[in-house]
């Protein structure tokens, strides 16, 4: 196969990261099939001026598809890994704004009184009281 960016009769042709859709001359892109025995039906884009012009060996957009699709991938790929670094840093954020705002967690007992410990309290004060009169 035949690279994007390989070297032919001394020119380079210019690396197009991805799907191409326009030739470096301006010119958008047309996708074909290869009838060559190298490479029989495989897909590629190709300038559409020197598709037309059968041109050869030239610096024009010249790539085949499942390398611009790996690119793509590879593309998408890149930018979900940054996205997710984000939602983590936005989480971390969130969090400690949220703590900032309630201020410092006071720890208050957490004490349950049923009424039966509240009347034996009160009998036991009363109790007290008239055992010292």
């Amino acid at each position: 196969m035949s690279a994007s960016s390989s070297t032919t009769s001394g020119r380079r042709r210019v690396r197009t990261p991805g799907i191409p859709s326009k030739c470096w001359c301006g010119v958008g892109i047309t996708e074909l099939i290869s009838k060559t025995n190298q490479n029989p039906y495989h897909r590629y884009y190709r300038c559409i001026y020197a598709a037309s012009l059968r041109l050869e060996n030239d610096n024009h957009v010249f790539k085949w598809v499942d390398e611009a699709f790996t690119d793509e991938i590879q593309q998408l790929d890149n930018q979900v890994r940054k996205l997710e670094e984000e939602v983590q840093f936005l989480k971390a954020t969130i969090r400690s704004e949220s703590e900032l705002s309630e201020g410092p967690k006071i720890m208050e007992p957490k004490i349950k009184i049923s009424g039966g410990c509240v009347i034996l309290v009160v009998v036991l004060v009363l109790g007290i009281k008239m055992y010292k009169k």
